[in-house]
C-alpha cells in the first residue's frame, strides 16, 4: 500500500482543526437577568420654605434659590423659621451638611451660624457658615421635619458688608 503522507497531513491537520472548532463552538453559556424599572418618586428628602424666609427665595428642586438675608446695621437677627428639611420617606435618613464661603468678606460678620433643630427646640447640628464647618452623622426620622434657623451677628460699626455661601446636605 502506498501512503501519499502530503495528502494523509493535509486531512488529519483539516480533521483536527474542524474538531478543535466544533468543541469551541459546543460551549455551554449559562445566562443571568435583570428585570427592573426607573421611576420619577417624591421620596427621599426636600426642603421648603419656612414663615421666615426671605421674599424672593426660591425652592427648585434640590436648591434653595436667593436666600438672600437682610441684617439691619449692629443688630443680631435670626431667621427662626427659615427652611424646612422634610424627610418625604417612611424610613429614617442619615445625612451631612458642609458650609462653604463663595465670597464677600466674613470679617463683617461676629456670628453667622446655620441651626438644625427640631420641632420642639432641640438642635441637631449649630455650623457656622463664617468658619466654613460642617455636621455629619446626622440623622432624621421617617416623614419627620426639621427646621433649619439661621443667626447672624454683624460687626459692631460695620455699616456695609456682605458674605456669599454654599451649604451642601448630602444623605443616605
Amino acid at each position: 500500500m502506498n501512503v501519499n503522507y502530503k495528502k494523509a497531513l493535509k486531512i488529519i491537520t483539516l480533521l483536527a482543526t474542524t474538531i478543535l472548532i466544533a468543541s469551541v463552538s459546543a460551549q455551554v453559556y449559562s445566562y443571568m437577568y435583570i428585570q427592573g424599572s426607573g421611576a420619577i418618586t417624591t421620596g427621599g428628602m426636600s426642603w421648603q420654605k419656612g414663615s421666615t424666609a426671605p421674599a424672593g427665595s426660591t425652592i427648585d428642586g434640590v436648591y434653595v434659590k436667593n436666600l438672600n438675608l437682610s441684617i439691619p446695621l449692629s443688630t443680631p437677627k435670626n431667621f427662626t423659621d427659615c427652611l424646612h428639611l422634610s424627610n418625604n420617606d417612611a424610613t429614617s435618613h442619615t445625612f451631612s451638611i458642609a458650609a462653604a464661603v463663595t465670597g464677600g468678606n466674613t470679617s463683617k460678620f461676629t456670628t453667622f451660624d446655620m441651626v438644625v433643630y427640631q420641632s420642639g427646640g432641640a438642635r441637631i447640628a449649630k455650623i457656622s457658615i463664617k468658619n466654613s464647618e460642617s455636621a455629619s452623622g446626622l440623622s432624621i426620622s421617617g416623614s419627620a421635619t426639621l427646621y433649619v434657623r439661621f443667626e447672624v451677628i454683624p460687626l459692631t460699626g460695620e455699616t456695609t458688608g456682605n458674605m456669599a455661601f454654599t451649604v451642601t446636605l448630602t444623605y443616605e
